[in-house]
């Protein structure tokens, strides 16, 4: 008789489950614990908990289950994707927006109003530049400086810096320049000034390291926000001697006074920091910085003795009660361009075109580099003016923009629909590498050249008067050699007019000394 088939165990019988002992090892304990045979055990074997007020709910088998989750109703489910769609939407649009304006190359501004500058220009490709790295470095900084938003990023930026702290109206800004003693000046037996340093060699100068244009104007930023002390809404700037940086920069003019003996005069104007004409003795001594008067005088001992030196600190000092710089901006008005011209004329020998002979053009409302800069509130409150005074012999000019374009302007221009912190771009068009006035009312070969930086703009168009042909270099956007240029136009007088600070400023030197 055949045996009966033994019942397999169901599921459903706990016991043949939970007879078997098996191990398991808690997360955090080494020993092995058995794991409870029944579903009482296992209830035992827990942590006590709190009572709940919600009753426990169970299964079959007693063992407690956790609360099922909440159900999304359809309006919900349908509020959550709407929200998700539209801020992958956003998301996507932003993307998209960014990308698009990042891939306009070419479509970028060329000049910056809130920083008041020029921007970085694209590099020329060279095979050089491009297997160091250098192009595609330079062309990094191009994209950076030149984001069609940056703008409003920046003057956003600007905005918010300007609520931090509690502004009381009188402040000081940098000042962390540490500047060199001033040495003792040396003067030659006869009493002229001994520049104790010979002309530098044709090899030595091609050694000179020359920055580039981006570098230098950092340099030259730095310089001038370096040490401000501002009240009342008007900014004082004050300067720091750095001695190599002098000898470099006189070393330049003697150069080119060397190479053009015989052919042409050449004249020294360092235009002083308005802190050095405006402020008093005692406020300038406990604000520190470097004498401008002594450091003026220091400079003109190492010029040759062929270079006509042309003192102005002196009688801007004595018309400080008029307004000869804009509270602000760093640069001098033509008022205070003007008294410099008195004293260029009497060192030359011509005869100075009174300032009320001219006919003027004022622009209301300027605010310049230091309200770009420091967004103060008394300054916005109490703008600047600039007053610009048209030549009686020609306003008519023509000059080389930064990429070698020849353009024709005027030598005072109305920029009374420009933003109002270009309007010291009413003189002469602005900072352009190279200009050409030509005053066909004087029928002689009167010429000149100014080589400068921008507070030779308000000076030029004083000199249109008194010369047939006016040459201007902006050495600091341009490559060329003075004294060859010098030489080809026939030019019989040479003005170096540049800011004290500008002139003394590292790698400005350089560059002009590169030039020579």
């Amino acid at each position: 008789m055949s045996q009966p088939k033994k019942r397999p165990t169901r599921r459903s019988d706990p016991e043949p489950l939970l007879s078997r002992a098996t191990t398991f090892t808690r997360k955090g304990d080494d020993r092995a614990v058995p794991r409870a045979e029944s579903a009482r055990e296992q209830e035992v074997s827990r942590p006590r908990h709190q009572p709940s007020s919600e009753p426990d709910k169970r299964g079959e088998r007693g063992d407690a289950r956790p609360s099922a989750p909440h159900k999304l109703t359809r309006a919900e489910f349908n509020a959550m994707n709407r929200w998700r769609r539209r801020c992958t939407v956003a998301f996507s649009a932003f993307l998209v927006v960014g990308c698009v304006m990042g891939a306009l190359l070419f479509a970028r501004p060329s000049a910056s109003a809130v920083e008041n500058r020029e921007l970085t220009h694209f590099p020329a490709f060279t095979w050089e530049g491009f297997v160091d790295g250098s192009f595609l470095n330079d062309v990094s900084l191009w994209y950076a400086d030149t984001y069609p938003i940056r703008e409003p990023l920046v003057a956003a930026n600007r905005a918010v810096a300007s609520l931090y702290g509690i502004d009381t109206g009188t402040k000081m800004i940098g000042g962390n320049v540490k500047s060199d003693e001033l040495p003792p000046i040396d003067k030659a037996a006869d009493g002229s000034n001994d520049p104790g340093q010979e002309a530098l060699k044709p090899e030595e100068r091609k050694a000179v390291e020359v920055p580039d244009e981006a570098a230098m104007a950092e340099n030259i930023q730095n310089a001038v926000m370096g040490g401000l002390y501002v009240k009342d809404g008007a900014a004082y700037s004050f300067y720091y001697f750095l001695e190599d940086s002098v000898k470099a920069y006189t070393a330049a003019v003697n150069a080119c006074t060397d190479a053009v003996k015989g052919e042409a005069e050449v004249f020294s104007i360092l235009v002083p920091n308005n802190s050095g004409v405006l402020l008093d003795e005692q406020t300038l001594a406990d604000m520190g910085g470097t004498d401008q008067g002594q450091a003026i005088e220091y400079f003109d001992s190492l010029f040759v003795p062929e270079v006509h030196t042309v003192d102005i600190l002196e009688p801007l000092r004595s018309h400080n009660d008029e307004y000869l710089y804009f509270r602000t901006d760093h640069h001098w008005t033509q008022l205070g361009a003007y008294y410099a011209y008195l004293e260029f004329c009497e060192k030359a020998g011509i005869e100075p075109v009174p300032l009320e002979d001219h006919e003027s053009m004022t622009f209301d409302g300027f605010l310049g580099t230091y309200y770009s800069e420091l967004q103060d509130p008394a300054m916005a409150a109490n703008p600047d003016y600039v007053q610009a005074y048209i030549p009686n012999g020609t306003n008519d000019m023509t000059y080389q923009d930064a990429s070698g374009n020849e353009l024709t302007g005027n030598v005072v221009t109305d920029v009374s629909g420009w933003n109002n912190n270009s309007y010291y771009s009413t003189f002469i068009m602005g900072d352009q590498p190279l200009e050409h006035i030509v005053n066909d009312k004087k029928d002689d070969d009167s010429s000149v050249l100014v080589v400068k930086d921008s507070y030779g703009c308000a000076f030029v168009p004083l000199l249109v008067d008194n010369f047939h042909d006016v040459y201007v270099i902006d050495f600091r956007h341009i490559d060329l050699n003075i004294p060859d240029f010098v030489r080809e136009h026939g030019i019989r007088n040479v003005i170096f007019l540049n800011n004290l600070t500008l002139a003394g400023t590292d790698g400005v030197a350089n560059k002009l000394m590169s030039m020579m």
